[in-house]
C-alpha cells in the first residue's frame, strides 16, 4: 500500500513537472553555447551495452564539449568518467522529491543539442531534457517498457527529431542504429570496453571463479540450490576459489549457497564491493556464472568468459549478443536458455511477459535449466580457454 501511493505521487509530480517545463520549453531563448548534452538513465547493463556507441560521440562531435546527464539511482558516474569518453559527467538525484532540486540545476544548463540515447525513455528523462535549455532535441526511437503508447507520442512531440531504429534488434545494433542515424553512415556495432578504475581490492592469489546469484527482480533468479550445485562442482573438478558478488539486498542468498556448498573456497562477498572492485574481480577471473544481470555484460567488457542464464521473455534483445564487426580478441558471453514455447514474449517490452509461465515465482525460461546444462557450458568453455578435455564425473 505504501508502495503504491509514493508510486501514485511519483506519477502526479512527474505529470506536473512536464507540464511546467514543456512551457517553460517554448518561452526559453536559443542559446548559444558548445555543449552537446547526452543523457542516458540507464542500468549498469544497458550501460555497458552502450558503451560502444557512447564512445563515437567524439567523432561525430569534434570540438564540442560532451556532457553526461545520468543519475545516481544505479550510480554509474565513476565508470561513465573513467571512460574518458566525456568532458564532464553529471548525476542527479532523482529520488522522489529531490528530482525537483535536480531539474533546479538542469534549468541552469544550456548548450547546442540535447541527445536522449535510451532506448526505453522515461518521462523522468524527457524532463530533464525539456529542463537545459538548447536549440535542437533529438531522440533514439523508444518502445513502452518505460511509458505507455499515449505517453510515447506526447514524448516524441517534444523533440526536433526521433531517430528510427529496428526495435526487434539486439541493443548493440539498435544503438549502432541510432548512431547511423545521427550522421555517423559507416559506424557498426562492435564490443565495447570497460576500464580499468584504480581501486583497493583484494585479487585472490589462485585461479577463482565469480557467481552472481541475484539479479534485479526475483523471477530471473535461479534457485539458490543450483549454484551451489554448480559451485561444488567448479571447486571439485578445476580447483577453482568461488567469489559471490552483488547485491546487498540479496546477499541472504550467497549465505544460503555459502551454507550448502560447505567449503572454504566458496566466499560471499554480496554487498561488499564497489561498482570498480567487482569490475577488477570479473577481469581477473577465469570465468563467470551468472543471472541475467549486469555482472553478465561485465565481463563481456573485461573480456573474462562467461554462462549467462538469459531470460527468454526478451529473447534477442540483450542476450544473445549480437555485433556488425568483431574482433579476435572478443569474448562474447554464453547464454543459456531453457527451450520453452514463449521466448521472446516481451522483445517490445520487457514488462509484458506472462507472470504466470514460471516455477515456484521464476520464469520458465530460467527455472527449467539444469545443472548439468551449467556444467556443460562451462566445459565447452574451459576446453576452448585451455585447449584441452576437462573430465567430468
Amino acid at each position: 500500500m505504501r508502495d503504491t501511493i509514493k508510486r501514485d505521487i511519483s506519477i502526479l509530480l512527474n505529470e506536473a513537472l512536464f507540464i511546467v517545463l514543456k512551457i517553460k520549453s517554448k518561452l526559453a531563448k536559443s542559446a548559444n553555447s558548445n555543449n552537446i548534452f547526452i543523457i542516458r538513465f540507464a542500468h549498469i547493463g544497458d550501460f555497458c551495452i552502450w558503451l560502444d556507441s557512447a564512445k563515437a560521440y567524439r567523432e561525430l562531435y569534434p570540438g564540442k564539449k560532451i556532457i553526461f546527464l545520468t543519475y545516481s539511482y544505479k550510480n554509474i558516474t565513476e565508470l561513465a568518467e573513467a571512460t574518458g569518453y566525456f568532458d564532464k559527467v553529471i548525476s542527479f538525484e532523482t529520488e522522489g522529491f529531490r528530482r525537483i532540486r535536480a531539474l533546479k540545476k538542469a534549468l541552469n544548463f544550456s548548450g547546442e543539442t540535447i541527445i536522449n540515447a535510451n532506448p526505453s525513455r522515461s518521462i523522468l528523462s524527457d524532463l530533464f531534457v525539456l529542463a537545459v535549455k538548447v536549440n535542437n532535441r533529438v531522440a533514439q526511437q523508444s518502445d513502452i517498457t518505460e511509458m505507455s503508447s499515449r505517453a510515447l507520442k506526447r514524448s516524441d512531440r517534444i523533440y526536433d527529431r526521433v531517430i528510427p531504429c529496428n526495435m526487434n534488434e539486439m541493443e548493440l545494433v539498435k544503438n549502432a542504429d541510432f548512431m547511423r542515424g545521427l550522421g555517423l553512415s559507416d559506424f557498426r556495432a562492435g564490443m565495447f570496453e570497460i576500464p580499468d578504475i584504480p581501486c583497493k581490492v583484494e585479487i585472490p592469489g589462485e585461479k577463482y571463479a565469480v557467481i552472481f546469484p541475484d539479479a534485479d527482480t526475483e523471477i530471473k533468479m535461479w534457485n539458490y540450490n543450483n549454484f551451489a550445485n554448480v559451485i561444488k562442482n567448479i571447486i571439485d573438478i578445476y580447483q577453482y576459489k568461488c567469489l559471490l558478488l552483488g547485491s546487498e539486498k540479496f546477499k541472504y542468498i550467497g549465505n544460503n549457497i555459502c551454507d550448502i556448498v560447505n567449503n572454504t573456497n566458496c566466499n560471499n562477498l554480496m554487498g561488499q564491493t564497489t561498482l570498480p572492485q567487482c569490475i577488477q574481480l570479473v577481469r581477473n577471473a577465469q570465468i563467470v556464472v551468472s543471472n541475467d544481470t549486469g555482472g553478465a555484460h561485465i565481463a563481456a567488457g573485461v573480456r573474462t568468459p562467461c554462462v549467462v542464464l538469459a531470460v527468454g521473455w526478451n529473447r534477442g534483445r540483450f542476450f544473445p549478443y549480437k555485433l556488425e564487426q568483431l574482433n579476435a580478441e572478443d569474448v562474447l558471453p554464453n547464454d543459456l536458455i531453457a527451450n520453452v514455447k514463449c521466448l521472446g514474449c516481451g522483445i517490445e517490452n520487457i514488462n509484458r511477459y506472462n507472470p504466470e509461465c514460471g516455477i515456484q515465482g521464476v520464469t520458465r525460461c530460467i527455472a527449467e535449466n539444469t545443472v548439468e546444462d551449467v556444467l556443460d557450458k562451462i566445459k565447452e568453455i574451459m576446453e576452448q580457454k585451455n585447449g584441452e578435455s576437462v573430465k567430468q564425473d
